[in-house]
């Protein structure tokens, strides 16, 4: 990332120049760090050792300790080494490490706060119903979508820093897509055939989710993940498709920086999000199969629910993973793509620097996520298949027919 920018670390003028006052800044930072690490971990120790852990106000306070904590160490340590240095600099990839860190630890502060907030809302308000309304599922619900919403906070903040940086690192500003032919006649016949392809796709997907949401299907975990599993893969087929469609009748196949971008990304977490839907959707057939009588328990609403939120969570850390890659790559030209899409590989070729280590992270990236799936369906289907074949005939063939819509 350094020897993408012209700039390689940043010069800090820090709080003075004179000598008397940084050693007494040194002092007064010194200390309040030193109060704030024991404080807080005096609080997090005793909430820990003790049984108020199993309250809701201080399952909380526990955690606003650890985020004050981590946002504090982003940026005191840092400042207290250079009060007593000449030179206070810091590298680029430092910098935006710490800036990244200091909104994250910063956001996860200010939603848990926001959560302590409806907790003594609901513990004045709602008093009867506190036990029901604030149980564990609820805050650890509450502490994850705070680490979310830091997270996408801090990553907003890390894009609109970085952006000026890619602008003037870049020449390239579009790409040229060479598309999958020359010919004229086979890209018309192209167009036609994935005209009817995404019309297909778009009324296929969209009368299986009119039919279950308008029916009682939708309560069953199976019709509940392949709901899911249509959108998904309808919001993925547009990411490229639509694009594809108007590129064969065009003659300039351009795509700028930004689209391609997007494109790339959002391609990877639709495709991502489908691919762990269908993984959720073994494990609720290994469940309805090998084990009937829990069925109803091990597959209710809220894991459902969980197992849908960690589909989505596994899809946006693949694709984020790839466009973190893809997105401090250097262009400089040419800036034609062998393809009829933005995506990685295509994108490697063209960057101006060596990307033998980023081609082995991406590999890395969709190899195991690739791997662990395939391991998981496998595993699901090899139980089913051993606990069936105890089954009669017609037994094992109706336990078998309710994979029918999974498997295809």
């Amino acid at each position: 990332m350094e020897n993408r920018n012209n700039i390689t670390e940043f010069i800090l003028l820090g709080l003075s120049q004179k000598k008397e006052i940084e050693v007494f800044f040194f002092l007064l930072f010194l200390l309040c760090y030193i109060a704030i690490l024991i404080g807080n971990l005096l609080v997090m120790i005793s909430i820990t050792c003790s049984q108020l852990i199993d309250h809701p106000m201080y399952f909380f306070l526990t955690f606003l300790s650890l985020a004050d904590l981590c946002y504090t160490s982003t940026v005191t340590p840092k400042l207290i080494i250079d009060l007593l240095t000449e030179k206070k600099v810091i590298s680029y990839s430092g910098c935006m490490t710490q800036l990244f860190a200091m909104h994250f630890f910063g956001g996860i502060e200010v939603f848990v706060l926001t959560g302590m907030a409806y907790d003594r809302y609901v513990a004045i308000c709602k008093p009867l119903h506190y036990a029901v309304i604030m149980s564990r599922w609820k805050c650890n619900a509450m502490i994850v979508a705070s680490c979310v919403g830091g997270f996408l906070h801090s990553f907003g903040q890390f894009l609109l820093a970085i952006h000026q940086f890619m602008e003037n690192r870049n020449n390239v500003t579009e790409f040229i897509l060479l598309g999958l032919s020359k010919n004229k006649k086979v890209e018309i016949l192209c167009f036609l055939f994935f005209l009817l392809c995404y019309l297909a796709i778009w009324l296929g997907n969209l009368i299986i989710m009119t039919s279950i949401t308008c029916s009682q299907l939708s309560n069953q975990p199976m019709y509940f993940f392949l709901n899911y599993l249509a959108l998904s893969d309808l919001l993925y087929t547009s990411t490229v498709t639509p694009k594809l469609m108007t590129d064969l009748l065009t003659e300039k196949k351009v795509i700028s920086y930004k689209n391609c971008m997007t494109q790339l990304f959002t391609t990877h977490f639709f495709g991502g999000v489908e691919v762990f839907i269908i993984t959720g959707m073994a494990y609720d057939r290994y469940v309805a199969i090998c084990k009937p009588l829990h069925y109803t328990i091990l597959m209710n609403r809220q894991r459902c629910n969980s197992i849908l939120r960690a589909s989505c969570a596994g899809g946006f850390l693949h694709s984020l993973g790839l466009f973190l890659l893809t997105i401090f790559l250097p262009f400089c030209g040419p800036n034609e793509i062998d393809h009829y899409f933005c995506d990685v590989y295509p994108l490697l070729k063209l960057a101006c620097t060596d990307t033998h280590q980023i081609g082995f992270l991406v590999i890395a990236n969709s190899g195991l996520m690739g791997l662990v799936i395939f391991v998981v369906l496998m595993a699901s289907y090899f139980m089913i298949l051993y606990n069936v074949r105890a089954y009669s005939a017609e037994n094992r063939h109706k336990a078998l027919s309710t994979c029918s819509s999974h498997i295809t």
